[in-house]
């Protein structure tokens, strides 16, 4: 069966509509459904992981308070890292740190009092403390339609690679 085309110009005619999906430009712009979440006692040098139900347009993250020990780093990333020890607690799962992810400086601290927001799409995001404290964050994302299984891996440079150390 021919493909039918316009009588004035001779085009095709497209009778589909778009669906969502991660290059689909309408999946992100429009305003994304709101998900929140957080810890009020994140323990020291753990990091959680949290999934997000769908592909983001928008995550941020609010370090609210530590307690205890002396400096309270809220670390975020987008990888767990070469390694995938991890142990239970409380229902959710605790990695050990990433050291190719720190090495490679593929993460950014969030000052206590401050938030950060980062425009991307992922589906996951891991938390830090890498001191003595005991510290209190929230996560707020903008959700996407985009179903997180549509999602590649976040893995090379930026993410996970230990980039060459160069001598100024």
């Amino acid at each position: 069966m021919a493909q039918p085309t316009d009588v004035k110009t001779g085009q095709p005619i497209y009778y589909g509509a778009p669906g969502v999906g991660l290059r689909n430009v309408g999946s992100y712009q429009v305003s994304g459904e709101p998900w929140i979440t957080g810890s009020d006692a994140h323990v020291s040098a753990k990091v959680m992981k949290y999934d997000f139900p769908y592909v983001t347009r928008e995550v941020s993250v609010y370090h609210q308070g530590k307690t205890g020990g002396s400096d309270g780093v809220c670390r975020v990333h987008f990888v767990s890292g070469s390694m995938h020890d991890f142990s239970t607690t409380n229902g959710f799962v605790a990695y050990v740190a990433a050291q190719n992810v720190y090495q490679g400086i593929h993460f950014v601290d969030v000052p206590l009092g401050n938030t950060i927001t980062f425009r991307a799409k992922v589906k996951e995001i891991y938390i830090a403390e890498t001191g003595t404290d005991t510290i209190k964050y929230r996560i707020m994302a903008d959700l996407t339609n985009v179903p997180t299984g549509r999602m590649y891996e976040l893995t090379g440079s930026g993410h996970t690679e230990n980039l060459p150390l160069v001598d100024p």
